[in-house]
């Protein structure tokens, strides 16, 4: 069997960073996954996919060879299990080399399911345009708001192959060096019998859109959900807090954090009017002496979370003074949730 090019641009796409064809598609350049290119990574692509040549080579580390040889180095595969993967490749996309303006993404072997496909990229989508899996999970994306938010993330992905994630929104975690550590998924079909978020098991949480915090802005605003990060500037997420957990977020949330000394944080939960676990959490969090976002009743009784205020209200950001300006801590978040029934 040989081994279409189709899967191997595919593939050059996940891997590679900043992937983007030029020169009519001739050649696709990117991010090397291998030397990560050092001060020049997520600026220059020095990594060339020669369509033609079927060659891939670095124009900084020197590395070259097949796209084959490139995935097995990457991903730690077999030449029989590349097969395997390909054997679903038959038919080369019309303009799957047409340019297209991908955000950096940094996606290495291991870090999603191996099947990924990229909701930013236009050639990827234009692939799967008959794909009713990926048509639904785009508009679901666009629906949530989240391909326009302020805050929005630096990818967003779908399997269809993965026996857990599949069929389901996935948003990777970067850390500050754009590298995804961790992924969430979300379930778009209602008919979906798991629950409505799944983490990425054998890895510990670590902050969701924590590469995204702006240092000139003074606040940190921490959410549960990833989604409603997105509203906010300088919103990052936790991806759950256990109900009656003492501990906020692991060490390795913290210690991501801790980068930013100088800067306060604010809690920002769900809305306490219609969530009484989001009451109590938020109590909880006020008396371990932390900052918290109290909603107004007048937002709090029609939304139930940011997410579903930004869409509600019609805008990509919810501006972070409304959150300072509702934000308290200690007994006074006890009294005022008091009164919430």
């Amino acid at each position: 069997m040989i081994i279409p090019q189709e899967y191997t641009i595919q593939k050059f796409h996940q891997l590679a960073g900043y992937a983007k064809p030029k020169h009519n598609g001739s050649i696709i350049e990117g991010g090397c996954p291998i030397c990560k290119e050092g001060k020049s990574w997520g600026r220059k692509r020095r990594l060339y996919y020669m369509i033609k040549e079927d060659y891939i080579f670095c124009h900084n580390c020197g590395w070259s060879g097949k796209p084959v040889k490139f995935i097995q180095e990457l991903e730690g595969i077999s030449y029989k299990e590349i097969l395997h993967e390909a054997r679903d490749y038959d038919i080369l996309p019309e303009d799957i080399t047409k340019p297209v303006n991908i955000p950096y993404v940094s996606h290495q072997s291991g870090t999603l399911p191996e099947d990924s496909i990229n909701l930013y990229d236009e050639s990827q989508l234009s692939y799967y345009k008959d794909n009713d899996i990926v048509t639904e999970v785009y508009k679901f994306a666009k629906k949530r708001g989240l391909l326009t938010a302020t805050n929005k993330p630096s990818s967003l992905w779908v399997s269809l192959k993965d026996f857990i994630h599949k069929n389901r929104l996935i948003l990777p975690f970067y850390d500050d060096s754009n590298t995804i550590q961790f992924y969430q998924t979300r379930t778009v079909f209602p008919t979906e019998r798991l629950p409505k978020y799944l983490s990425r098991s054998g890895s510990e949480k670590t902050l969701f859109n924590v590469n995204r915090i702006d240092p000139d802005i003074d606040n940190i605003f921490i959410f549960e959900g990833p989604i409603d990060a997105c509203f906010c500037s300088n919103g990052v997420a936790v991806a759950g807090i256990q109900d009656n957990s003492s501990t906020s977020m692991n060490s390795k949330q913290s210690t991501q954090l801790k980068k930013y000394p100088l800067h306060s944080k604010t809690w920002v939960l769900d809305s306490q009017w219609l969530d009484k676990t989001s009451m109590n959490k938020s109590i909880s969090l006020a008396e371990q002496g932390h900052n918290v976002f109290v909603w107004p009743e007048e937002y709090g009784t029609r939304f139930k979370d940011f997410n579903d205020m930004a869409i509600g209200l019609g805008v990509n950001e919810i501006p972070y003074k409304f959150i300072l300006d509702n934000s308290h801590t200690g007994l006074k978040v006890r009294v005022m949730l008091g009164q919430v029934r």
